[in-house]
């Protein structure tokens, strides 16, 4: 055990070159570190997102650089601004509709036929009439 403590030490002490003798210097080394990540990410998500999304350099470039200057905040407004579908979900959209009116009209209609299968009767007049009333010729 001490053996592997020892060697994730040696390991490690090349970067603690980089890092400051004082603990709260560290520790703002570490959020500055970790902040750069979550930059990193919301950058490379929101390319990826924008590429799948339109076909606009001039959208895709506008997203990518609002939401590397402003990291959070040009996130949420990216979340705001982005088209609601991807490319994929449209075209898929459009197949589906372009099958269902080609199914509709494919169907042949009838001179009788009504719209959406509704039939109307014609109404049945039931008065009853009685032995006393019916004195027409």
């Amino acid at each position: 055990m001490t053996t592997a403590l020892s060697f994730l030490q040696q390991f490690a002490q090349p970067w603690f070159v980089f890092l400051s003798e004082d603990p709260t210097l560290r520790l703002l080394q570490f959020g500055m570190l970790f902040v750069g990540v979550i930059v990193i990410f919301l950058v490379f998500f929101t390319t990826r997102d924008i590429l799948l999304r339109t076909h606009s350099f001039w959208i895709m470039f506008f997203s990518i650089v609002l939401v590397a200057l402003l990291p959070v905040i040009g996130f949420f407004l990216y979340l705001l601004i982005r088209p609601a579908r991807t490319i994929k979900e449209r075209e898929v959209e459009e197949l589906l509709l372009r099958i269902i009116a080609d199914n509709t009209s494919s169907i042949r209609k009838q001179p009788g036929d009504t719209k959406a299968g509704i039939v109307k009767k014609k109404p049945v007049n039931k008065k009853k009439t009685t032995p006393s009333e019916d004195l027409s010729l």
